[in-house]
């Protein structure tokens, strides 16, 4: 059976990164991923953009402004996502009330998170330094359910494992080698490939799971699986009704 992971909530039918999305999503997905960002003081927020406005590339889904970086919490938080009543949540808020399995992509620090993927020997220790603070602050919050910790960012996958050994990690990519070789570093169980990085290659065979983003339609969902998918993360539910025969 193949496995959901309901991105950001299940994005095309809820408003994303919410409380209410999160809810929503709860009884129709395996896990529910959500984006995590540092907010000025650290505190860890539920959010993917950059801004929460239409400035810096972001897309202007909430009615605040801003650069969440340079806001407090409670700026954050006032922010009203899509005219749907529900506000931006803190991770805190969130974990205390839902109560399903989680993926949380640690998304980008109150510093410049650096660059993606894999990096020299050279530079790793700089890297994790980077995330370590927000890192440590998602642990802290984190409570007993299923939670699994993605990142494109190695710094992030290096600051959990200082921290945790023991945690559910999984590098996000786009070239499943540099996924191979991050999960073997940081012992991942997990990998997170984009939809063009499996459609690129030969169905893999793999010891660890693969969870393809992001899914979009049935047919991406044929795909994927067809590619060795063993889980989808997927902006709608029900995707995959129309495989089952």
């Amino acid at each position: 059976m193949t496995r959901i992971v309901a991105h950001r909530g299940f994005a095309g039918v809820t408003p994303e990164n919410t409380v209410g999305a999160v809810r929503a999503a709860a009884d129709r997905a395996d896990r529910v991923e959500l984006d995590v960002v540092a907010c000025a003081d650290g505190t860890p927020v539920v959010f993917h953009d950059t801004h929460l406005g239409s400035a810096g590339g972001s897309r202007g889904i909430t009615d605040g402004s801003g650069a969440v970086a340079d806001l407090s919490p409670d700026a954050v938080t006032a922010a009203e996502v899509l005219d749907s009543g529900e506000c931006v949540p803190t991770l805190d808020r969130l974990l205390a009330e839902t109560d399903t399995p989680l993926n949380v992509e640690l998304k980008r620090p109150v510093a410049a998170p650096g660059p993606r993927g894999a990096l020299p020997t050279a530079d790793r220790d700089a890297a994790r330094e980077r995330w370590q603070s927000l890192v440590d602050r998602v642990l802290d919050c984190l409570d007993d359910r299923d939670i699994l910790l993605s990142s494109f960012y190695e710094g992030a996958l290096a600051a959990v494992r200082r921290r945790d050994g023991a945690a559910a990690l999984a590098p996000i990519c786009t070239d499943l080698g540099t996924g191979h070789d991050l999960a073997a570093r940081y012992d991942a169980g997990t990998i997170h490939p984009s939809l063009s990085a499996v459609q690129d290659t030969d169905p893999m065979s793999t010891d660890r799971t693969l969870n393809v983003w992001t899914i979009r339609t049935w047919h991406e969902a044929r795909e994927a699986i067809r590619a060795g998918a063993d889980g989808l993360i997927a902006d709608y539910p029900g995707l995959v009704r129309w495989l089952e025969a």
